[in-house]
């Protein structure tokens, strides 16, 4: 079983080394999804080898990028750390975080900026105009494309969840 474990952890490792996170942190998912339970930064620390200090700045970030939830437990100072570990969820996620900070910003923004380029009778403007324009007409369709998307993913993982 040992043997499975690490190369599931592996496989997570190089995973996330691939979406360019460093190595520590990388580690540091791949352990998570491999625990059943929730894990304090003492036991991070002593799995991967690392200090304490790089292991605690490595979860800040972890979490402050939402990889990773911490939590309390009932009368424990400590902090445990863990993983999303239904991937569908998790992609729904990041799908929403990146909507809610990207997209609806500018979906919210943009109109006035138009319409205020719009009033400016100049060349370098109307140059400006389509260029923000084409950006918003690039943001309703990201919208769309994350609302379907977002959608298709639940509608597969209840079709998973009757199996």
């Amino acid at each position: 079983m040992e043997t499975a474990k690490k190369e599931f952890e592996n496989l997570v490792y190089q995973g996330m080394r691939s979406y360019g996170l460093d190595e520590l942190s990388s580690k540091l998912l791949a352990i998570l999804h491999s625990e059943p339970d929730p894990l304090t930064l003492e036991e991070l620390s002593t799995i991967t080898g690392y200090s304490f200090s790089a292991v605690s700045a490595a979860m800040k970030l972890l979490t402050g990028i939402t990889l990773v939830e911490k939590t309390k437990k009932a009368g424990s100072k400590k902090l445990y750390f863990s993983v999303q570990k239904d991937m569908l969820i998790m992609t729904i996620d990041a799908i929403k975080a990146k909507n809610e900070a990207f997209v609806s910003p500018a979906l919210k923004d943009l109109p006035a900026i138009i319409e205020r380029c719009r009033k400016n009778k100049t060349e370098e403007s109307e140059e400006m105009l389509k260029l923000i324009e084409d950006y918003y007409q690039q943001m309703v369709a990201l919208d769309l494309i994350f609302k379907h998307l977002t959608e298709f993913i639940e509608n597969i993982r209840m079709e998973l969840n009757k199996k």
